[in-house]
């Protein structure tokens, strides 16, 4: 039996479609191209199965963004099953070239993204932009080994649409980056304590004002002591934060919900 989210991502024709699938995962449709970024499609600790399965997404989806090597971002069973049941491209940064060889694929079907270093694969302007990873208690994540390297190498990522350009953050906190962004359109914001929190993802979308804000990296996997840093979100919190006229632009998903933005004609 074929998911609704599926049947609404084949069916979806205008304007671009929006679906979020759960933590930092979402699908982005816009002639011609589905994209995906950090997908992590498995059901083990979710607090419910993904609304659309590796399996289904495979034959249709284009470019795979991974953001950086976690495996809540960089999921290794979901890469190999959109690795094996499809041909879409892999943009992921440096940390993450180990993984993919582990899964076993190509590396002409891997592209690199390096922070501040624009690219274009298969007709879409990227911006890739650092993402530096919190952990527990507001800090940056120091404890593993090549937490340098990670720092200097993982991404967020601005996708330049028709008319639209949205950013995906990634994994990090409030930079003085972000901050010195323009004319962004459409803000993925992640209100964790080991990301940008409520306060200062208030700070990014005040500053930014974009039409479109959406949290995402809640209410996924089961939250326990330990991991609440991380699996704890706090969107409702985050939109109470917001001005009246940024209330009016967010919008809280459930998974595999469907979310259209039109775009203007000739655009």
């Amino acid at each position: 039996m074929t998911s609704p989210c599926l049947e609404a991502i084949r069916s979806h024709e205008c304007g671009i479609g929006l679906w979020w699938v759960g933590n930092g995962g979402w699908l982005i449709k816009t002639k011609p191209l589905l994209i995906a970024t950090d997908l992590d499609l498995v059901s083990a600790e979710k607090l419910a199965p993904p609304p659309v399965t590796a399996e289904e997404l495979a034959p249709l989806l284009d470019l795979a963004f991974v953001t950086h090597h976690h495996g809540d971002h960089c999921n290794l069973p979901t890469l190999r099953t959109l690795a094996a049941g499809g041909n879409c491209t892999f943009v992921v940064p440096r940390t993450c070239l180990k993984h993919l060889e582990e899964a076993g694929i190509a590396s002409n079907r891997i592209v690199v993204a390096e922070p501040l270093r624009p690219l274009e694969v298969l007709g879409l302007r990227v911006e890739p932009l650092h993402a530096i990873h919190g952990n527990q208690d507001f800090t940056v994540l120091t404890r593993e080994p090549d937490f340098v390297t990670s720092i200097a190498q993982s991404c967020g990522y601005i996708f330049n649409l028709p008319g639209m350009r949205v950013l995906q953050p990634g994994d990090s906190v409030l930079t003085e980056e972000h901050l010195a962004l323009r004319d962004i359109d459409v803000l993925f914001i992640s209100p964790t304590v080991h990301n940008m929190y409520i306060d200062r993802s208030a700070i990014l979308a005040e500053r930014l004002n974009p039409r479109y804000i959406f949290p995402q990296h809640f209410g996924t996997y089961e939250v326990t002591d330990r991991n609440s840093f991380w699996t704890r979100g706090y969107p409702d919190e985050l939109r109470e934060r917001l001005p009246q006229e940024l209330r009016q632009r967010y919008h809280k998903l459930m998974q595999g919900e469907t979310f259209t933005i039109p775009v203007e004609k000739g655009k």
